[in-house]
């Protein structure tokens, strides 16, 4: 395990942003690890069994689906490539939270991959940072993402006495997201001739989460509902919007229903156009490079669509900057209060 080094004195009131995320291969050759670091994540995938089980059942999964991945991966550049863009987005809101006055510093934490989250919490200490909060850059909460990228910081931090973190838990139904969402949508059903706005098919595809860990009261189902429903609601057409999940694979049960099924329902029902929105994702990755731009356009042909567009996601555009600033702005203020949150427990 790695020390920390001694660090300088923190500097009065200076907020350390942890900008969380999950990672991704950077080129081909970390595939197989990267399946391995989900599959025996228990908050992630919750497998029967102790470590030992699961690290057992992860590196079967790993070594079984790495090929098949990687060729997934030749088609999006050998590579994912969510850690520059989660760095330009941890960039973006640190500048626009100086620009508001706040002493922050800012830091990218992976939860399956480098820099990690001890990664993070190093650079926040040199960097002189006196709290620290942290910003998950998943809209919806849920024990498989929020949950284990917060235990994973109590977890490093365990060693690291002077912080007692902030942590941003959800941000599903926060209005600067909303408006910004239903912009990005309202901008794609407009890329369409105006007579075919109206009623238009609107695919909402959410990463899928296992049947067991929604058994638990997990509130992601809901929270994905209500961000679908309050975006509907600022788009200025009527739209056929129907919730899907996506990216549901391994020996387990997932939430349903697949995404692959709405394509189907709305084929049936005479659809010849898809607005696919991804609705939880905030950055380009293989759920949304090879899933929505290949896998699932590939099945809506097949299935009859005619037109199918994918509503782009965040990733550094300038606006994101000042919706993720409105987003954790009154955590850093809070953060200098020195409490913290009570810890989450799965």
């Amino acid at each position: 395990m790695r020390d920390f080094a001694e660090p300088l004195p923190p500097i009065p009131g200076r907020v350390g942003v942890v900008v969380a995320q999950l990672g991704g291969p950077r080129d081909l050759g970390e595939v197989r690890g990267f399946i391995k670091g989900i599959f025996t994540d228990p908050d992630a995938v919750p497998i029967r069994g102790g470590s030992a089980v699961r690290k057992t059942v992860g590196s079967v999964i790993a070594a079984s689906r790495a090929p098949v991945v990687k060729k997934y991966y030749r088609l999006i550049g050998s590579g994912s490539p969510i850690l520059p863009i989660t760095q330009s987005q941890a960039y973006l809101v640190g500048e626009e939270l100086r620009s508001r006055g706040h002493d922050v510093v800012t830091a990218v934490a992976m939860r399956n991959g480098r820099p990690d989250t001890r990664d993070a919490v190093e650079l926040l200490q040199r960097l002189r940072a006196e709290h620290l909060v942290m910003l998950p850059l998943y809209p919806q909460f849920t024990f498989a993402t929020v949950g284990s990228a917060e235990k994973e910081l109590r977890r490093v931090l365990g060693r690291v006495s002077q912080y007692e973190p902030v942590v941003l838990r959800s941000w599903h139904d926060h209005p600067s997201y909303l408006d910004l969402q239903a912009r990005l949508l309202t901008e794609t059903i407009e890329q369409l001739p105006e007579e075919e706005r109206d009623g238009v098919a609107v695919l909402v595809s959410a990463h899928g989460l296992p049947v067991k860990v929604v058994d638990k009261g997990d509130p992601y189902p809901e929270e994905t509902e209500r961000t679908f429903t309050e975006v509907i609601k600022r788009v200025p057409y009527n739209v056929d919007a129907r919730l899907g999940y996506q990216s549901r694979t391994g020996p387990i049960k997932w939430i349903g229903p697949g995404t692959e099924k709405i394509i189907d329902e709305f084929a049936a029902a005479g659809h010849k156009t898809i607005v696919m929105w991804a609705v939880t994702f905030v950055s380009d990755h293989i759920e949304t490079l090879y899933e929505t731009d290949i896998l699932f356009r590939d099945h809506a042909i097949k299935a009859g669509i005619e037109t199918y567009l994918r509503v782009p996601v965040f990733n550094d555009m300038p606006e994101v900057g000042p919706m993720l600033a409105d987003v954790i702005e009154p955590f850093v203020v809070d953060a200098g209060s020195g409490t913290g949150n009570t810890p989450i427990h799965t």
